[in-house]
């Protein structure tokens, strides 16, 4: 039985390592290191056969390659040197799932980013080395102290986004709005609501930075500037406490250790310490003035 292993495992390795043409002239005999370089690469470990009328194999990307072998004149194949129109239809033609219309109304055509920038033909590219040559400065904010695990390989780029989508932030097509988008990891926070957060339901980003941040939980600033710049602080922030080290509060006497400037200290924290529910609430607040919508339960 081992020995039958042994002799299968060597036929298979010997058939990755042979990369032909459908109709017989052998790529290796002058591109060896090419070849070698591809022997567990998907395209060479897929038989050629006929996809959509083309062949799949050395020739289904670069062409029939009987008269290149002959002259040995690169221009007689495609060679996605320079990556025309023409190579990134070849590349479509099996791998255009969405179409060459959607492909071409992308942003990354727009911007004359061919299939060879992020993909490569002989050699797979790690998901976000394909990235940071273009995006460095995001790849930058995932080295912040507070980033989805990107560089912990938990996700990759395309989690989020899909490279060859035609809009604008290049988000995934199946989600209407960035917040569905979120919601697909972060459920707990979708709601609904009794009592809403209004900028929760618009936009996410309005409170966080996607890609990483300075502040805790991706938050764009840190609290309490992020909320002062919709909310105005608690009056009780204003209020001088007495001098004295016990104060007297309905007839009981408590301890006052902070002074004058204890309310300013309590009231001038993090607003979530108190207001918890931030997203959203199915409970009242318990203060009448904020009518419910104090999300502190």
């Amino acid at each position: 039985m081992l020995k039958r292993s042994l002799l299968l495992a060597a036929c298979a390795a010997a058939a990755l390592a042979s990369p032909v043409f459908a109709d017989g002239p052998v790529c290796a005999d002058c591109h060896d290191e090419v070849a070698a370089g591809m022997t567990h690469q998907i395209h060479m470990r897929i038989q050629p056969f006929e996809v959509g009328g083309r062949q799949v194999g050395c020739e289904g990307c670069h062409g029939d390659g009987a008269a290149h072998m002959e002259e040995g004149d690169t221009t007689l194949i495609r060679t996605f040197a320079e990556w025309t129109p023409n190579d990134v239809a070849a590349c479509v033609d099996c791998h255009g799932t969405k179409g060459m219309a959607e492909w071409n109304a992308s942003t990354h055509a727009m911007e004359n980013v061919a299939c060879g920038a992020c993909h490569g033909i002989h050699s797979a590219k790690e998901p976000l080395n394909a990235c940071k040559d273009c995006h460095s400065d995001v790849v930058a904010q995932f080295q912040l102290p507070s980033h989805h695990p990107l560089p912990e390989k938990m996700m990759t780029c395309a989690s989020c986004h899909d490279p060859h989508a035609a809009t604008e932030t290049m988000l995934k097509s199946n989600h209407m709005r960035l917040n569905d988008l979120c919601y697909t990891c972060h459920q707990s926070q979708e709601g609904p609501f009794i009592f809403e957060h209004d900028p929760v339901q618009e936009n996410c980003t309005l409170c966080h930075q996607p890609h990483g941040s300075v502040a805790n939980n991706l938050l764009t600033a840190n609290e309490p500037m992020l909320c002062l710049q919709c909310h105005e602080f608690h009056f009780h922030a204003g209020l001088l406490g007495p001098e004295e080290h016990e104060v007297e509060v309905g007839g009981r006497e408590f301890d006052n250790p902070y002074g004058v400037d204890g309310m300013n200290r309590s009231f001038t924290t993090k607003c979530s310490q108190c207001h918890s529910q931030i997203h959203g609430s199915d409970l009242p607040a318990q203060s009448l003035a904020g009518a419910g919508f104090g999300m502190t339960r």
